[in-house]
């Protein structure tokens, strides 16, 4: 009995301290072996190199961004384009650069991939695409469909290909939400609005169960004024009407049934594709044009990441001593610091700062794609823009897709403000937003009670209704925040203050529109924003490089972000998640970060992209076999 206990233990001992060695061995390797192994193949891998004759390839995968996260870099996986992002920028210094090089003799976009974007994101790349034309080097373009976002890009191209099992679908733009109100009010929970601007509709989903009058004619007018644009882009190149593009639409259903269900068919019939063909096919006629590569029996081509990478990255190979700083600010404006997919104030702050405080440092444009947000964030950052132009450095901004609210807020006192025709910006307003959950938790027989040394002592707790005068108070902080909005606006912008009260009230423009009335100067794309930069710093064409100044990446924002988000892709199902769901109702409490309760922000998220893309991309791949 005892040698049987005696091989027992040494039995169980054996396999413990074996279970011991292997956690031992994965956690080295996590934590050594694998960072280790990673930052070798980074600073000592293979460098890309540029055939002697080749087409470069734009594939974007996932969103348009103007700055990259850092989580992908965090988890290992660094490159200029990540799985689920492509940063514009690098896209259009890729084009730019092949477009004078020698050995790049074709732009292949290859748009399957491609994700959200913005109207203005979009129409930068769609310049680029056209420099790259005026070489005299054609542009080709395949996708197994094209949604709005993907045939503006291709609509540029010399020739458009479409998969047999494809089709083109352009539904136009339209805004829409969830409202709220009917729930909450059977939750018992009560929202307590406090805002100044007729048209600032981002709380509506909580204090109504449909759009108001006014928000539904405001948004009318900037999405026809998107649509118009969209129209002439994707027109422009294609020997069509703008016209043509509506009647394409509208009469879609009856033209497909028509055509026995060929979608393909009659986008090529209607004059918006040119050829409709298989992406192997492609590749054949791509091999005529650039030759064979031995090794994949594709055509010679490099794609626009490992191309940037050979040509000197993002920012080029020499560094000059003047330069001009880029500052990016993406997304949601909050306080403090920034996590990925938003723009903490205290950061972008601080990298104002010390580009003012390098003496290579001649002029900074400020690229801007944000809704807005926490008002004490934005003026964070004004004021750091204000001490930049004091230093007798110039600032211009460029507004990327959307610079709305708050991102209106930081850049009105740049000396020049960039936007492209679609540019989604304005809404000057301000509003509060405090939810109570008194009822909610009476009826589950939790109550408040206390006492306290005045009449304001716990007047801001969320477990009782607010009262009148604290109400009051709100508001009366609220109206303060927009006099000092419009205010700001009107100095900035040479401008009476009526007049900018006229134009502002949470009202949302197009960046055709908000130039006419003076909130933008120029359009433009941001290669113009940085050469009208070196322009005012008196910088000649080649004399100047660009200093990307990007915050450093912390694990932790990193680590929040990506759990955030798989979590969140988890547990809501996609239908839900295209619906908004997902995003409207989250995204509003997580950007709760204003130590004043006060906000500008502006809900100007557009529906126009199709989504069967991604059903019909995976279909057409499947029965292609690529």
């Amino acid at each position: 009995m005892t040698g049987n206990r005696s091989f027992f233990r040494r039995f169980v001992t054996f396999f413990w301290r074996l279970a011991v060695l292997l956690y031992s061995l994965l956690l080295i390797a996590v934590l050594v072996v694998i960072p280790v192994a990673i930052y070798v193949a980074i600073n000592h891998g293979t460098t890309a190199v540029v055939p002697r004759q080749a087409a470069l390839v734009v594939a974007p995968t996932g969103n348009l961004v103007e700055q990259s996260s850092g989580v992908d870099n965090l988890l290992g996986v660094v490159t200029q384009q990540s799985g689920d992002e492509a940063v514009v920028r690098n896209l259009v210094t890729s084009i730019d650069r092949a477009r004078h090089d020698q050995r790049i003799k074709q732009l292949f976009l290859r748009l399957d991939q491609l994700g959200g974007a913005t109207p203005g994101q979009l129409q930068d790349l769609v310049a680029a695409i056209d420099r790259f034309k005026q070489s005299g080097k054609p542009v080709v373009a395949w996708s197994s469909s094209y949604d709005m976002a993907q045939y503006e890009l291709a609509s540029h191209a010399d020739t458009i290909y479409l998969d047999p099992f494809g089709y083109v679908f352009l539904p136009g733009y339209g805004v829409f939400r969830n409202y709220y109100k009917d729930a909450l009010d059977k939750l018992g929970i009560t929202v307590n609005v406090f805002r100044v601007g007729k048209y600032k509709s981002y709380v509506e989903p909580y204090t109504r169960n449909d759009m108001s009058p006014a928000a539904r004619a405001d948004a009318l007018a900037w999405l026809n004024s998107l649509w118009g644009t969209y129209r002439g882009v994707v027109s422009a190149d294609r020997q069509l009407t703008p016209d043509a593009i509506s009647e394409y639409i509208k009469g879609f259903p009856d033209a497909l049934v028509a055509n026995g269900g060929n979608a393909a068919a009659l986008a090529k019939k209607s004059g918006l594709v040119d050829r409709v063909a298989p992406l192997e096919s492609v590749r054949q006629d791509m091999i005529k044009q650039v030759g064979e590569d031995a090794g994949t029996h594709s055509f010679n081509q490099i794609s626009d990441a490992d191309y940037l990478a050979a040509t000197g990255g993002p920012m080029g190979k020499n560094p000059s001593d003047s330069r001009i700083a880029v500052v990016t600010v993406e997304g949601d404006i909050v306080d403090g610091e920034s996590v990925p997919g938003s723009a903490g104030g205290d950061t972008i702050a601080r990298l104002i700062s010390e580009a003012r405080r390098d003496d290579h440092v001649a002029a900074m444009v400020l690229r801007v794609n944000s809704p807005g947000g926490s008002v004490t964030a934005a003026e964070r950052i004004r004021r750091q823009v204000v001490a930049f132009r004091k230093a007798g450095k110039p600032v211009v901004v460029s507004m990327a897709g959307m610079a709305a609210s708050g991102g209106y807020w930081i850049s009105m006192n740049a000396n020049q403000i960039w936007a492209e025709p679609s540019t989604i910006t304005g809404s000057i307003g301000i509003f509060g937003i405090v939810p109570t959950f008194d009822k909610p938790l009476n009826k589950l027989g939790i109550h408040t009670d206390g006492v306290g040394t005045t009449p304001l002592s716990g007047a801001l707790r969320l477990d009782e209704p607010l009262s009148e005068p604290v109400k009051l108070m709100l508001q009366a902080g609220v109206e303060h925040g927009y006099q000092a909005f419009i205010g700001h606006v009107a100095q900035a912008r040479g401008m009476q203050v009526d007049a900018v009260n006229k134009i502002a009230q949470g009202r949302v423009w197009s960046g055709v529109d908000a130039q006419r009335i003076g909130l933008v100067d120029k359009l433009g794309d941001v290669t113009q924003a940085e050469a009208a930069a070196a322009k005012l710093a008196g910088l000649s064409d080649g004399d100047y490089s660009l200093q990307n100044m990007q915050p450093p990446s912390d694990w932790r924002g990193a680590l929040q972000h990506f759990l955030l988000s798989h979590v969140s892709a988890a547990l809501v199902p996609s239908w839900l998640a295209s619906a908004g769901l997902n995003s409207d109702a989250v995204d509003f409490l997580r950007g709760l970060s204003d130590p004043h309760g006060l906000y500008a922000k502006c809900f100007c998220r557009i529906s126009g992209r199709d989504t069967m893309s991604g059903a019909a991309s995976a279909r057409a791949a499947l029965l292609e076999g690529d």
